[in-house]
């Protein structure tokens, strides 16, 4: 017997840098994810933007999570997630890689999530990036 199964997403990929120059320095990290809020809706996926700002997971801290203004590394960001990812959340085995950028570029500070709720942290640690 055949199950019907529905499932829909619909994102879209959005430029995090004001100004690409092919010398910021891109990292590959791997999103925890235990860490992040599985959708309400059943049949929709969950997908992490990009833009979205990293940090070390406080469970796994060979894993990287939404910065959220509390870190374990005494609010240390890591870098800044350069696409969206689609990940099963709330299981371990669906950890995914991503794209981190982390130095030497200029953000664009629409395309950032949780820009003006962190701005003077992402300043201060990724002292070598720009924010226009």
């Amino acid at each position: 017997m055949a199950f019907i199964v529905k499932r829909t997403a619909q994102f879209y990929d959005k430029e995090v840098l004001k100004y690409p120059t092919g010398l910021e320095a891109i990292k590959s990290v791997v999103l925890d994810a235990t860490t992040f809020a599985q959708n309400s809706d059943s049949n929709a996926r969950t997908v992490v933007p990009a833009g979205t700002i990293l940090r070390l997971s406080a469970t796994n801290t060979k894993r990287y999570t939404e910065y959220d203004g509390v870190d374990p590394d005494g609010g240390v960001i890591k870098g800044i997630l350069a696409r969206p990812v689609d990940l099963l959340a709330r299981s371990t085995p669906a950890n995914e890689p991503a794209p981190a950028i982390f130095h030497s570029a200029v953000f664009a500070t629409n395309a950032l999530v949780g820009f003006t709720n962190y701005a003077s942290a992402l300043v201060s640690t990724l002292s070598n990036c720009r924010f226009e």
